[in-house]
Parts: structure tokens; sequence; C-alpha cells
């Protein structure tokens, strides 16, 4: 049922008729302030009803053929449809304090006054609500965090396995068939702050159909874990840029952000992704907040002028859901263990289908059954030759597949990750190569003044011979120089591949700081013409000294006590007990053993924070034989606005042989709160990240 609020019943002391032209006159009025109205509708998926509050252009009503685009804002952390309350100073003694209006909702009453936009702001509150918590203009608080929202840290389940990208179609479905908007995806964006922000990103990549554009203020440095009740995966901000190919995307950083090192981050890895536009904006503003919201929707009116199309080939994440849909494609996947479905350069010709346990780089599930159901974009009732490479075994399949009369193709895949070809008149019968790395591998640490090269197998899952091979290698870093950057190949068989070892050559001439990061992209030509293209991130790292052995603290099944760990939020160091791992607590590297390796600094960042351990991130177990990283451990950031610390968990193989030498790559992170940023009202939470190497035998003697 629908219920749209009606204006409260004004009661007037005087005759009839006087009252009656004050009515006229006040609702007459040009300069009118309330141009929004807070609208419900019955949610089917949560069987809930829902709210949302949507600001309308002043001359709506005055033109009934007129239709406009919608900008949907997500609200934060502390907010609901109707406010967000960040701006306490403005906002906490509203109405009491005098304003006509809060000045956030002013700042969209505004911008719709002026321009031909609609803005909705929707409820991110879970429909769970429960009797007896706090409540703010008579609307109770739920049980859990917006947007059904779990870091991955978080040690007590406050999911309800909500699915808010699947309910933004709902929202979608009700605005369009309640207000004039403009239909189709290339007039409507989303946008949004904090948490908010976050779930922009998410829920615009889970709805590339629905959405042109979106943007974020200030997105939150957090895990979030997605997917059903008690079966999430985790999946990062950082790793959000994913499946927003094709989409304008921008991202307002203010200045005095506390997060402003998080903003940072996703500045430089969307900036490096193959995104096909995004943009960043520095407003000035000296705290965490929706700053600059005019520029922000200016982009979003720029992006409907000139929309931008799927592209040809595009990427898809989907977290742990077991059924989903994008652009067409219907996906059923069956695994036990919850993990994130990769969809990457799906096309009509060809595609790459894989689940990770986590982003980036986790290891491939192998234990699971994929069901594929592609839109009609085929003949009719025409058979296609499929050519599949499992990414896991490294082996070939090929068998003919008809489409059905609608022109879908349905494919079923049995674990492992995939490279398919899909060959037919249509689709093109010539060779398709791809570039495929260990463990399909996409993040490289390249340190400072060495030579790097890169082994890789050329898969062709066309029908036919690919014959002068050419691939160049090419990168706007300035500091990445590439000294070999062609790689020839006479020719790959259909069905085939050819294995190469150290191809190319890459060496960053000079470090600027541990956040620096780059891509080099890849050309693919065949006998002159280009067939494919795809592109790896790369990391810059300084020199990194080694750490001997025995300094380290192995974790593998064993508590230790009197450990010095630098308390951020306090500044002080902390003698704590750490523990952690599965074995038999020798702390060694043993045989099918789990371990956490913690890494003594001498300086971390803070300055009090002096000869403390750290938790680490192992960087190079792509390269390494008998280990392997199959699970990450997640712990809070104390004091870091609920941001997440990420330690891998090292898997020593159990067929290991004793003493069997590691050269260990990790990744130190160091934090350090900033009271005296002279930008910002606020404590800046920072961090930066040490390169610290470690060689250790596999059980035996130390070494």
């Amino acid at each position: 049922m629908r219920e749209q609020k009606q204006p409260a019943v004004i009661k007037l002391a005087f005759p009839l008729g006087f009252a009656l032209l004050l009515f006229l006159a006040f609702f007459s009025r040009e300069e009118k302030t309330t141009t929004y109205q807070d609208v419900s509708f019955h949610s089917e998926l949560f069987d809930a009803e829902r709210w949302y509050r949507i600001y309308l252009p002043k001359d709506y009503a005055l033109d009934n053929d007129k239709n406009y685009p919608v900008v949907y804002y997500f609200h934060g952390y502390g907010g609901r449809y109707k406010w967000d309350t960040y701006d306490l100073e403005d906002d906490a003694h509203y109405p009491e304090n005098g304003r006509k209006e809060p000045p956030f909702v002013m700042e969209w009453q505004d911008y719709v006054n002026n321009n031909d936009l609609i803005v909705v702001t929707w409820d991110g509150y879970e429909p769970n609500l429960h009797p007896g918590k706090k409540e703010r203009e008579g609307i109770p608080y739920g049980n859990a965090p917006p947007y059904d929202y779990e870091r991955a840290h978080d040690k007590k389940d406050h999911h309800w396995g909500w699915d808010f990208s699947r309910h933004f179609r709902e929202l979608v479905d009700d605005v369009d068939g309640r207000f004039r908007t403009l239909k189709g995806r290339d007039y409507r964006g989303i946008t949004g702050l904090s948490m908010g922000g976050l779930t922009a990103y998410y829920v615009a990549g889970q709805n590339k159909d629905l959405v042109g554009s979106v943007s974020s203020f200030d997105p939150a440095d957090n895990y979030p874990r997605y997917g059903p009740k008690g079966h999430q995966a985790v999946f990062p901000i950082l790793e959000m840029y994913r499946p927003l190919e094709g989409l304008g995307v921008r991202l307002t950083m203010t200045d005095g952000d506390w997060l402003k090192y998080n903003n940072w981050m996703i500045e430089r890895m969307f900036g490096a992704a193959s995104l096909t536009h995004f943009e960043t904006h520095m407003a000035d503003y000296p705290n965490h907040w929706a700053a600059d919201i005019d520029k922000q929707l200016d982009f979003h009116m720029r992006e409907f002028e000139n929309p931008r199309p799927v592209p040809d080939r595009w990427n898809h994440v989907n977290p742990a859901f077991p059924s989903f849909e994008v652009l067409g494609y219907k996906v059923d996947v069956q695994r036990e263990e919850p993990a994130l479905t990769l969809l990457k350069d799906v096309s009509k010709s060809q595609m790459k289908i894989l689940a990770r346990k986590f982003l980036p780089d986790g290891p491939l599930v192998r234990k699971e059954t994929v069901s594929v159901r592609t839109p009609g974009i085929y003949l009719p009732d025409e058979t296609y030759q499929l050519v599949l490479y499992n990414l896991s075994r490294g082996s070939f399949d090929t068998r003919d597949i008809k489409a059905g009369p609608e022109g879908s193709i349905s494919l079923g895949l049995e674990g492992g990750g995939f490279l398919l070809g899909i060959n037919g008149p249509d689709s093109g019968t010539g060779p398709k190569l791809s570039m495929v790395f260990a463990n399909h591998q996409e993040y490289f640490y390249f340190e400072e003044g060495v030579a790097n090269t890169l082994n890789f197998d050329l898969v062709n899952v066309g029908s036919e011979e690919a014959q002068e091979v050419e691939i160049t290698a090419f990168s706007s870093h300035p500091q990445l120089n590439i000294s070999s950057d062609v790689v020839k190949v006479e020719k790959v068989a259909a069905a085939n591949k050819v294995s190469l070892k150290e191809q190319f050559g890459f060496t960053f001439t000079g470090y600027s700081d541990s956040t620096a990061i780059g891509n080099i992209q890849f050309e693919i030509k065949v006998d002159g013409s280009i067939t494919d293209t795809t592109s790896i991130m790369v990391f810059q790292t300084p020199v990194s000294p080694y750490k001997k052995e025995e300094d380290l603290i192995i974790l593998d099944g064993r508590t230790v006590e009197g450990v010095p760990i630098y308390r951020q939020g306090h500044d002080v160091i902390e003698s704590q007990s750490v523990s952690g791992g599965q074995g038999n607590g020798n702390g060694k590297l043993d045989p099918g053993e789990k371990a956490l390796v913690y890494i003594p600094l001498d300086q971390g960042m803070a300055p009090n924070d002096t000869n403390t351990f750290h938790r680490s991130y192992l960087i190079n177990h792509a390269d390494l034989q008998y280990v392997d990283v199959d699970e990450l451990d997640y712990e809070e950031k104390l004091s870091q606005a609920g941001a997440t610390s990420v330690a891998t968990v090292l898997s020593v193989a159990a067929e290991a042989p004793e003493n069997h030498p590691l050269d260990l790559w990790f990744k130190v992170e160091s934090l350090y709160n900033d009271p005296d940023d002279p930008a910002s009202e606020a404590t800046i939470y920072a961090h930066q990240y040490d390169y610290v190497r470690a060689k250790i035998a596999v059980g035996g003697d130390r070494r």
C-alpha cells in the first residue's frame, strides 16, 4: 500500500474569507521553501513499509508534460532519509533553534529549485525495527546498521541478510511509477555520504542497467560483508571499482575529513583502474561531510547530458549471493563457502567466470557449480562451439552448444574458474587470446630499482590458430620504466596455450610513497590486428630490508605474552597478549600449519610508535612454493572510525619438505592519529606501509 504524507490542516482565528486569502497568498509565494514530499511504499523484498523523501523542481506542478532525471542520495551511518546528523552544530537542535530547515535539506531544495532535477533521499535502515530503541522524529532505530551493513572485523553478527542492492530496484520502480521521471540508466545517478558513499559505489555496480553515474562524499573506510545471513563475503571499498566500467564515477573529498587517507587510497585505486570516466574533487571543509553538494549534482547533470553506454566488454563482482542478474545475464551458483563471483571481460564472444574467497588475489574456489544464462543476443537455434579453459587445472574442453529459440545460451560449469570462448557466425570464429597469470593474479609489487619480469600463459579459446602474435606493454606511471615492451609469439593453436617465462622488463626508477599505484596495459595483436587488451595493477615499494626469523613472532596456534603494541588512539605502547594460527605452537612454520606473523618496526608512522610489533600482509605468495594464503584475518583499528586491519594467514602445505627455504615479502601497516592537521577540526586517521622481507626455513632448525 502506498501512502503520501499530506500537509497538516492549518487553523486560523480569522473570518473565513480573510483566512482563504491568507491561505492562497501563502501557497502561491514564489519563495516557498518546502518543495519535498515524504512518501512510503510497500517493499515486497523486505515485506515492510519503506519511506523516502523526494525533492521536486519548483516548476514540476506547472508543466505536466515535462519529465526529469533523478539523483538518489544515500545517507551516512547517523542519518535517515530525512536528514544526516554529522553537522551537529546545525542539526542537533532543529527545529528548536529557529532555522527554517536544516542546511542539509536546504541544499537539496535550492538545487532542484534552480535545475531540472529530482533528488530522492532513501532510508537505509534495516526493516526489522525493534521497540525500546532510541527514536528521532518519531522514527525508531533498527537493531542493525544502515544498509544491513556489517564490517569484516565485527565479532557479533548483526547481519539480517537484506539485499539493499535489490531493494534499490524497488525504490526506482516506485519513483518512476509515481513521478514524472526520465526513464533509463542515462538519467539516473547515485550519490552518498560516508557509509552511504560506500554503499553508493556498491549499489551502482550491482545495478549497471539502472544507473549511469555514481559519486560519493568522503566514503567510509570499512571492509563490508554482503550476502545471505551467515554466508557473507567481504567486498572492500578499494575493490569496488571493478563493476563500475561504463559509468561516470566521482569522488568528493574534504581536506579536513578524518578519513582523508582512505580518500587518497580510493583516488589512487580508482584512478589506476580502467574506468570509463573517473574524476575527483577536493572540497574546502574542515570535517567529514557532504560538502559542495551543488558541484556533485553538477557532475551528475553533465553525465545526463552526455551519457556513457555500457561498454562492449564489462566486469562484475557479486559478493556471496547464490543468484543474481546483471545486464541480462542470469547467474546461479552453488558452493559451501562464501565467496565473490567475478565476471570479467564479458562480451558476446568470450568471458571469464571465477570465484575468489577474498579480493584481491584470493584463492579460486574449486568446489562449486555455476550456471549462466545469457540474454538473447545470439542467433536463435544456432549451434556454437564453446572452448573452455579451466583456470585452476590449466586444461581445455571443447563442446557444441545450441542457442535457444529466443537467442540465449545456457552454460553449466563445475568450479575452478573458466576462461571461455563462444565461437559462431555472429560471435567470431577467429583466434581469441588472453593473458592468464598464475592464480589469476591481478596485483603485482615492484621494488624500487629491481628489474622485474612476468610469467603468464597465452591462452587461445578461439576456434582458429593465432599467428604472428605480438604483445605490447604500456604504462603512464612516470617512475615505471619498461625496458623490454614487446613479446612475440609465432603461433598459438586453437584450444591451446603457450607458457611464457620472464617476459617484458619493468623497473621502478624511484620511490614516492607507500600508497603509490599504477597500472600496466597490454595490447595483443594477431597478424597486425588488435584482438585483446588487458591490464594489471602495480604497486611501488621501497627497497625492503630483511628481518631475522628470530626477531619475528610466528603465531602457529600459540599465545605470546608481553608483546609491545602501539595503540594509536591513546598514543601509548602497551604490553599485550597476541594469539592466532593453527599448529603445534612452537613458533615456526611447519608443514600443514596456519600462521599469523607479527613483525617488529623500529619506527612506525606515529612519533611515539617505536620498537613495536605489527600485523603483516604477505604480498608474494603467488611466487612461493608450499606456502599460500587461503584466508585473511580481520581486526578493528582502535579509534580508527571502525576501519579494519587486514593480515594474511599463511598456510604451509602438508607436503612441504623439511628446511625448504622461503623468502617472504610483507606489507606492514602502521597508524597515527594526528590531532593537529591545519585543515581539520577533527583528528585525522593516518596510515602508511613499510615493506619487510624475511628468510625462513619450513620446519627443521631456524635459519
